[in-house]
């Protein structure tokens, strides 16, 4: 399988059975998919969660997966509604789509049991929707690479109201820990880079030796994965993703997490769904180096900067309020439901 490209050129991971065999476990911890389980699949066949886990857990289990080319709510709810189906797995931007949709409650959800996203982030403000819309549904987040034949952490329905922006806890027999610069680990809740033990990540990229090569890293005797993800654990083994490290932003020396930025533009009531990247300071502030910018796809056409920059101003130091902001009618997103921050303007 093909990394999703968004950060560099897609690159081919390989896997072995029994790496495969591996997801399918994890699947089934994760989400306690059983023989009576059936499966919606909406996400693309070339994306992680459709390949390596409903697939072949589906497969292993002798369940029925339902395969839907549209990702339109309404088809998506009919789906659901006509073959009962149980599992409900998908990016942020599809149960975005369903939780806002004005008929809703016209449609028979009642044999749902799990509805689990991942693949980019869930805004909090959605998360809290979706659980008032599906009261009796529970819901996961969960997380994984290519590189790690997917899932490697999930956050529980039962832990969802006290850490709605975790990723969760990692799954049985997988290994991680967060490192600073200098490659030593850091304290609870301080943001690092994301490592995961060479066990548990592929044997390499096809026809790119070298590439692997370069993202192994040996600590204490221990070789471990670099994911160039920024990320943070706290004292409960919760992780919660801060961005990419190209994604950090530097403003006047102080570091700026985009994902940050990003969790509290997305939970101001008016906006739909908002990126940010930075810029390079000009003019007088050319001593700055870079600034923020934002993208933000509005709910609500009455949305103003000036509403955007109260909102960030009551949340962010100064230096992490976004100096530009950009409206937009839909983010880029490759095919995989993630955005491409490249193609922001």
């Amino acid at each position: 399988m093909h990394t999703s490209g968004t950060t560099a050129t897609p690159k081919g991971a390989m896997m072995r059975h029994s790496d495969l065999m591996f997801n399918v476990c994890a699947a089934i911890n994760a989400h306690a998919f059983s023989p009576n389980d059936v499966h919606l699949l909406v996400n693309p066949m070339f994306h992680c969660t459709a390949l390596y886990s409903s697939l072949p857990t589906a497969a292993y289990q002798k369940t029925p997966v339902i395969i839907s080319a549209s990702s339109e709510p309404e088809d998506l709810l009919r789906l659901v509604q006509r073959e009962r189906v149980t599992t409900f797995l998908s990016v942020p931007s599809v149960f975005q789509r369903i939780v806002n949709l004005p008929t809703l409650d016209e449609y028979d959800w009642s044999s749902l049991r799990v509805m689990a996203y991942a693949g980019s982030p869930m805004p909090v403000p959605t998360i809290l929707k979706m659980r008032e819309r599906f009261p009796e549904v529970a819901l996961h987040n969960f997380f994984g690479l290519t590189e790690t034949i997917s899932m490697t952490h999930v956050l529980r329905n039962e832990d969802l109201a006290a850490h709605p922006d975790s990723i969760g806890r990692l799954l049985p027999y997988v290994e991680a820990i967060i490192v600073d610069a200098d490659d030593k680990p850091v304290e609870p809740d301080t943001v690092g880079e994301l490592l995961f033990a060479r066990e548990e990540i592929i044997p390499g990229y096809y026809k790119q030796p070298e590439r692997l090569h370069d993202a192994l890293v040996e600590l204490d005797g221990k070789v471990w994965f670099r994911t160039g993800d920024l990320a943070a654990v706290d004292e409960e083994g919760f992780f919660y993703i801060r961005g990419r490290k190209k994604d950090m932003i530097i403003v006047g020396g102080e570091n700026v997490f985009a994902a940050e930025v990003e969790a509290v533009l997305a939970a101001h009531p008016m906006v739909r769904e908002a990126a940010v990247k930075g810029v390079p300071a000009t003019g007088i502030r050319a001593h700055l180096g870079e600034l923020v910018k934002a993208f933000v796809v509005p709910a609500d056409p009455a949305l103003t900067e000036r509403d955007i920059l109260q909102h960030c101003y009551a949340s962010l130091p100064s230096y992490k309020v976004p100096t530009y902001v950009s409206f937009l009618d839909a983010l880029p997103r490759n095919p995989s439901g993630k955005v491409v921050k490249e193609e922001l303007p």
